[in-house]
């Protein structure tokens, strides 16, 4: 057990049978008056220096004083320098004095002084207006002696107020200015603060999170944006070197919001948070992180977006299209260049089955060198479907992006999905149909096309597409009958305007068209007609 706070317990006892109660549940924050049986704490203005001395295992100095505005609070121990760094000699803590049924003093902060340390101090700590009290221990290593307690007060309308743990406590944070905070040790854990500011409209927020760099690249503080349905819109953790870190645009609903200041380290700093605010204006609202809560996206309007920081998931961002009639859809990705080759976004075009599943019909990636995606030529029938911007763990960004769709109604182009002879297109002889081979991920896309055969034909296939100074194979066009045999068929180079089969005599029964890809990939429309 800590000896500091086995110190306090014994000297802030009511009865005997207090004493062993908190003794029994652990350290507790708040310690009850009768805080004091031996020395009477001294009065002392809020800007002072005192001298204090330590003569015993039991001994200690209390200092109690007035705080009139909220401002930002630092306390400084100085004593002679024992040429033992390893030894703690004094444990200084500060406790405000809550006055009720009985008398509280709630524990904010604490600091421990090591024989070598002549000078310690936690920094600066945000104090609302009230009754402070400076009790001075001595450490697990008692240093006997005299001590000099300096108390330094700085009015100030941008610090945070202590005690703010808690969603009930949370200090308003206003827009557009930095306000400041102070990482406090507490005998009961690390110090939360908490933040709370409202949105009177639709907006798009941003965070900022500073401090100086304290060399160490270890964890600091976790930082958490919390909607008033208890929800993480976001988290991030600042390590010790992270002097600046901005979430980006995170477009939010109006409504009230929180953020939450984790302190998970021991070293103690000021950090400053700084919450920017615009009108959202065809953006994302978070949380859209499932079908049910996509963000509506109307045609032909571009909308902005990111990925919000997670620190146990990934964002995901879901928007809903409603695609009026059978006919091609485009879809625009955009992001400024960035350095490194990761595969940042995923972007993916998701239908709903019947059964409540989710189909994902494509598939594609955008880098963080290149400058987003177009996405082109993708037929799809009437209906809703969701575009999905995700990413994963190793190359996840959530950089700001833009995304937008286009629709041109067409009954003669390819919709998908049609990869199986399940889901073929209906055709018939001597029409012209067009499609584009858009493979999804690392999977190659098939295109299936089918038509019946009432008495015994003879049919060919004539495939064509835009000729280009190449001379891959890119195309594979054949003929199959319902078994899935190849009939006839033939490939078609980039450099090849129109390729035929040939014909071939089929007996009465279902038959298919089938276009896939050859040995390169090209997602150019083809468009092809069965002659009969």
């Amino acid at each position: 057990m800590n000896k500091r706070r086995v110190k306090i317990i014994v000297v802030a006892f009511v009865t005997v049978v207090l004493a062993a109660v908190l003794f029994a549940v652990g350290m507790a924050e708040n310690v009850t008056d009768g805080m004091f049986n031996m020395n009477t704490p001294t009065k002392i203005t809020k800007n002072s220096t005192v001298v204090g001395t330590i003569n015993s295992k039991k001994d200690y100095e209390a200092f109690v004083f007035e705080i009139e505005k909220e401002g930002a609070l630092s306390v400084r121990l100085d004593h002679d320098n024992m040429l033992d760094s390893v030894k703690c000699g004094y444990v200084v803590t500060l406790y405000k004095i809550i006055e009720g049924e009985s008398r509280e003093y709630k524990e904010i902060t604490y600091f421990e002084s090591f024989w070598s340390d002549v000078t310690s101090s936690w920094g600066e700590t945000g104090v609302s207006p009230g009754t402070y009290c400076v009790v001075v221990d001595p450490g697990s290593d008692i240093l006997y002696g005299d001590f000099t307690l300096v108390t330094t007060f700085t009015p100030s309308s941008t610090f945070e107020k202590e005690l703010n743990d808690t969603k009930e406590t949370a200090n308003s944070l206003g827009v557009g200015y930095a306000f400041y905070g102070s990482s406090s040790q507490r005998s009961d854990g690390y110090d939360h603060d908490w933040y709370v500011f409202e949105l009177s409209k639709d907006s798009c927020v941003n965070i900022s999170f500073a401090h100086d760099d304290l060399t160490f690249p270890k964890a600091g503080w976790n930082i958490k944006l919390i909607n008033e349905n208890d929800e993480v819109v976001c988290d991030f953790t600042s390590k010790l070197t992270d002097t600046l870190l901005k979430t980006g645009k995170i477009g939010l609903k109006a409504g009230t919001y929180y953020i939450k200041v984790e302190n998970v380290s021991t070293i103690a700093t000021t950090y400053s948070i700084m919450l920017g605010s615009e009108k959202a204006v065809n953006n994302e609202f978070e949380l859209n992180d499932t079908p049910e809560t996509a963000t509506e996206l109307p045609q032909d309007v571009e909308t902005g977006g990111s990925l919000a920081d997670r620190l146990l998931s990934l964002d995901k961002d879901y928007y809903k299209i409603n695609v009026p009639a059978e006919g091609v859809v485009d879809i625009t990705f955009s992001h400024e260049e960035l350095e490194g080759d990761k595969n940042g976004w995923n972007i993916r075009i998701l239908k709903k089955l019947k059964n409540g599943t989710y189909y994902e019909i494509i598939k594609k990636v955008s880098a963080w060198n290149s400058s987003g995606y177009k996405l082109s030529n993708v037929g799809l029938e009437a209906g809703d479907y969701y575009i999905l911007i995700d990413g994963d763990s190793l190359a996840y960004n959530s950089a700001s992006y833009t995304l937008q769709w286009a629709f041109t109604q067409r009954s003669d182009f390819e919709v998908e999905p049609n990869g199986s002879r399940k889901t073929a297109k209906d055709i018939v002889a001597n029409t012209y149909y067009y499609g584009a081979i858009i493979s999804s991920d690392v999977d190659f896309d098939e295109d299936y096309y089918r038509f019946e055969i009432t008495e015994k034909r003879n049919v060919s296939l004539e495939l064509w597409h835009k000729k280009v100074t190449d001379s891959s194979v890119t195309w594979v066009g054949s003929i199959i009958d319902e078994d899935g045999n190849v009939v006839k068929s033939i490939e078609s180079s980039l450099d090849q305007g129109l390729v035929l089969t040939g014909t071939v005599t089929l007996e009465p029964g279902t038959y298919y068209v089938k276009i896939e890809t050859g040995m390169y990939e090209s997602e150019l429309p083809y468009y092809f007609k069965l002659v009969r």
